[in-house]
């Protein structure tokens, strides 16, 4: 007979109102109650008033999973009648907590080592914590969770790491507490890109979506709405691109470049809302590629336009036959490998992000300055050639490397 399988349990400690607090637009109760369903965590809330959480959570938690609090020297009772597994790992939060979907991935990662572990925002603090190990070590602590007390006294073989940007943080009593955290947040979001973005994307493309993204995060906007709406504006840039001339060339290249730069605010919004789904992501990817070819086309009709050469066409077709060489070898070369085998080969990863880089929307703007786009459709019709090709090859050298030894 199959056993079965061992729950995963968050206890979300809620003495009192401030987990209702916003945080861009989501209260800090329900995010952290959707950060642990998406870890792997079945998420319990234990709260002073429970008819303050549970419209807030009703959706997202079973009626069995709420349970009422209003003497702090039953807790631990209550906790040892719930039945948690001394197998199973058992996750501590409070509800005024704020953190990130990285922190908690890393802490969970590094907690797999046997034993209790601590997540705080920097070496030496306990203010603002997340706990994970077994029940019987967690115990002792959820009296001084519950009474908010500012130094904890914890086991001394506990654990520590350390969160992203100063998170996770807890909310206090005022306003200024809410937009602290949200900085945090908004500071977390450059860890999550910066190791593969390109030069420009690191140092001027971020710093723009996320001032687009911090405001739009406040807003009912949803990211899918904002990826329909970058799709819009660059398509309208290949429009203009199509037609010819300096002044409309121009035009184009510069809304394909804004194009670019916004187009990390979909999921940015999504990462600070919490609104990441797998739809949301095919969206993304295939409305990027969708604009890349619409630009590649409007710069060739523009040039064939403003030249009447069909050279201009012919080098169209070759550039998106080159492009449907680099789609088939990066899923023959990178999408099917496990994350193991990736992890194995960083030249098809580094590669990899080369392709995803998209700093060359700078290179169409400035050569429409100078009015010679028919060196990027010539370069590029090259290039997809030689990347492709590359990869290629890359791959097979990779697959040889790491095949297992035959006997």
């Amino acid at each position: 007979m199959k056993s079965a399988a061992i729950k995963n349990t968050a206890l979300i400690l809620a003495p009192d109102e401030k987990g209702q607090t916003s945080i861009f637009g989501v209260p800090a109760v329900r995010r952290l109650a959707l950060l642990c369903r998406q870890s792997g965590f079945e998420p319990l809330l234990i709260a002073r008033r429970i008819d303050l959480f549970r419209l807030l959570l009703s959706d997202l938690l079973p009626a069995d999973a709420f349970h009422h609090m209003d003497d702090p020297g039953r807790l631990e009772g209550l906790v040892a009648g719930l039945a948690i597994s001394e197998k199973s790992r058992l996750l501590v939060l409070t509800a005024d907590l704020v953190l990130d979907r990285r922190s908690l991935a890393l802490f969970l990662e590094n907690s797999r080592i046997p034993g209790s572990h601590l997540l705080t925002a920097e070496e030496g603090s306990c203010e603002a914590a997340v706990f994970v190990g077994g029940p019987a070590d967690m115990a002792p602590l959820l009296g001084q969770l519950w009474r908010n007390e500012g130094h904890l006294e914890l086991p001394p073989h506990i654990r520590r790491t350390e969160g992203v940007a100063g998170l996770p943080v807890r909310l206090g009593d005022t306003s200024e507490s809410a937009k602290i955290a949200e900085n945090r947040l908004i500071a977390a979001l450059s860890s999550q890109t910066e190791a593969d973005d390109g030069f420009f994307s690191r140092h001027f493309d971020r710093r723009v979506s996320r001032f687009i993204s911090r405001r739009l995060a406040h807003t009912p906007v949803s990211p899918n709405q904002i990826t329909l709406a970058g799709v819009a504006i660059g398509l309208t840039g290949a429009f203009l691109l199509s037609l010819g001339g300096y002044w409309s060339q121009l035009a184009g290249a510069l809304l394909f470049l804004f194009c670019i730069i916004a187009d990390g605010v979909d999921g940015e919004v999504a990462r600070l809302k919490l609104r990441e789904t797998a739809f949301g992501h095919y969206l993304d990817v295939v409305t990027d590629n969708v604009v890349h070819v619409a630009v590649f086309a409007g710069i060739a009709f523009g040039l064939y336009h403003d030249a009447g050469d069909a050279a201009y066409l012919h080098a169209l077709w070759w550039m998106l036959g080159g492009f449907g060489l680099c789609v088939v070898a990066v899923y023959r070369c990178i999408l099917r490998r496990t994350p193991e085998e990736l992890d194995r080969s960083p030249r098809l990863v580094r590669l990899l992000a080369m392709l995803s880089n998209r700093d060359f929307a700078y290179l169409v703007a400035a050569l429409a300055i100078v009015h010679r786009l028919d060196w990027f459709l010539l370069g590029a019709a090259v290039g997809t050639y030689l990347f492709a090709a590359t990869l290629w090859l890359l791959g097979l050298y990779e697959d040889r490397r790491i095949a297992p030894e035959t006997p």
